[in-house]
This record gives C-alpha cells, sequence and structure tokens, in this order.
C-alpha cells in the first residue's frame, strides 16, 4: 500500500488492499520500526543500511538531522541512552544523524535484535554506539510533528539522486556507501516519493537536452528516490560538479561499463533511463537542484 506502479505510461497508485485476505497475507511485509545512526555512525551509513537490506527488510524512510540539546533530551530517552549528560550531548551534536523507517516481515522484532548485533560491528564503545532504535521513533522523526532544519548549506555542492529503480532492488546502500568510500561529504540526505509534477519540474532544464526526458520523468515519480547533496573531499580542491559526474560515470550505461567499469552507473545502472544516479550535469544547475529538494519540497 503507497507503492507506485506503471501501467501502460499511467501511474498508479495502490491505496488499498483489495479484500480481506489480501490485507491477511501482505500487511505483515508493512510492520515498521526506526533506526537512528549516531554521528559516529557517519562513515558507515551505508554499510549498516545494506546490513538490513541483506536481511530482506527494506529502506521505506529515510532523513539526515542535526539536532540540538533542546530536541536530543527528548530523543535519547526513547533510544534508552543513559550515559554521563557532557559525553551524550557533545557526541550527538557533533555532526548530522539519520534516522531510518524500515520495513519488513517481523520488523518490530527482528530490527531491536539486529540492532544488538550490528553493535558488536560498528559501535566503537558505550557512549559511541553508532546505532539504535526505541519507541516513539516513527512519531518523533516521521509524523510530519515536528520540523527539523535542513542540514544541506546550499554551497559549494552539487546534488544527486539515487533514482527508484535503484532503492527498489537494494542498491541505495551501496551507492551511499561508494560516494562516502570515495571521499565525497554527504552533507544532505532524505527519501523522496515525487509525483509527475514534481518530476518534471525537477527535469526541466534537461527536456530537450537527453532523448529519454518523458521517461526519465516517468522512473523518477514511480516509486521513492533519495536525494543527496554532496560536496568534493576535504582539501581536495575539486571542483564538486564535475568530480561527482566522474564518479557516476557516462548517462549510458553501456558506455559506462566499457569506459568506466568501476563507477557508480556501471556498477548498478541498467540502461540510459534506469541509470542508478542522477547527477547535475552544470555547476551553474548545482544549487539550484539542492535548492528544490532540500528547500521547495520542505515548504511544500
Amino acid at each position: 500500500v503507497g507503492a507506485k506502479v506503471l501501467i501502460n505510461s499511467r501511474l498508479m497508485t495502490l491505496v488499498d488492499y483489495a479484500d480481506p485476505y489480501t490485507r491477511r497475507k501482505l500487511s505483515v511485509f508493512n510492520d515498521s520500526n526506526v533506526v537512528v545512526l549516531s554521528p559516529d555512525a557517519y562513515l558507515n551509513m551505508g554499510k549498516i543500511m545494506g546490513d538490513f537490506e541483506a536481511e530482506g527488510l527494506r529502506l521505506d524512510k529515510l532523513c539526515m538531522v542535526q539536532l540540538g540539546e533542546a530536541e536530543l533530551s527528548e530523543l535519547l530517552p526513547l533510544l534508552g541512552i543513559d550515559g554521563p549528560d557532557g559525553q551524550l550531548i557533545s557526541l550527538w551534536t557533533s555532526g548530522v544523524l539519520v534516522a531510518m523507517s524500515i520495513k519488513g516481515q517481523q520488523s518490530s522484532t527482528r530490527v531491536p535484535e539486529m540492532v544488538s548485533s550490528l553493535k558488536a560491528k560498528y559501535a566503537a564503545s558505550a557512549i559511541e554506539g553508532a546505532l539504535h532504535t526505541g519507541s516513539g521513533l516513527q512519531d518523533f522523526f516521521f509524523s510530519g510533528a515536528r520540523s527539523f532544519a535542513t542540514t544541506a548549506t546550499f554551497e559549494n555542492a552539487t546534488c544527486g539522486v539515487i533514482r527508484p529503480h535503484a532503492v527498489k532492488s537494494g542498491d541505495a546502500p551501496a551507492i551511499i556507501d561508494a560516494v562516502l568510500e570515495s571521499g565525497f561529504e554527504i552533507s544532505a540526505l532524505q527519501m523522496f516519493s515525487l509525483d509527475k509534477t514534481c518530476a518534471s519540474e525537477f527535469l526541466e532544464v534537461y527536456q530537450g537536452v537527453i532523448p529519454e526526458y518523458h521517461d526519465t520523468v516517468l522512473e523518477l515519480c514511480s516509486g521513492t528516490c533519495i536525494a543527496m547533496e554532496v560536496k568534493a573531499p576535504r582539501g581536495s580542491g575539486l571542483e564538486v560538479c564535475s568530480a561527482f559526474r566522474e564518479l557516476a560515470g557516462p548517462w549510458d550505461v553501456e558506455m559506462a561499463r566499457e569506459l568506466k567499469p568501476k563507477s557508480i552507473r556501471a556498477c548498478y545502472g541498467v540502461n540510459r533511463v534506469m541509470n542508478a544516479l542522477h547527477v547535475t550535469d552544470l555547476v551553474e544547475d548545482a544549487v539550484p537542484e539542492c535548492l528544490y529538494f532540500f528547500d521547495l519540497l520542505q515548504r511544500s
């Protein structure tokens, strides 16, 4: 329920189960739980997401935030975190945190079990616990009851969007990890579900530039996508727009596999429309594209 399907070039949204039997059989797959990655897990966020995907649990909602002391005083009790207040506040205000709603069969019990086991892999100490779960987190992050300031800076940055087909196939965590492993900084991250109007607005500058424009619009609104504001590796002196395009690889997936076999599109793309990752083409479009996701859509 809530998923989108493309039928004869018409985008349809599944709004409800057709009958009680279908509801009974499929509703178990919509069980969800929220995991919060503390700032110390930043560089491992893609790997941690991938660990959940590997167990058949999928990303359903995703956002990156930076919280102040007042918000943390509400959040930390929900996570059941105890410790020296000074150390906790210092850690949790030292950088961004990522909240992700994870959906799948029996996720309400499986997610806490996985969080406990993954701590052994990613947690550096009792204070630097890497990943956490608890009660009331869905309401805290995703109910719409509170708004969070964007972590995007709109300065010396470019835009990347993981396409819906890559989110559906479970490749989004590996793409996020590839970006971070290459030294780029992800300064803002959020999952969106675009309608056709929004997808057309965002891709408007590419109309008449790419032959597959119409199909690309339909693909971008065919499911959830993940938008990123990306910055160049610190101290590299690289121009981020062209450097990130280089990491993504050529638009044409077949060409990417020939010329840049280790690029993101070569590894995770399918064809010219489903090429895994949208990246800003021109420097002058980089900030406006970031603004579209992390400012305009936040206020709409």
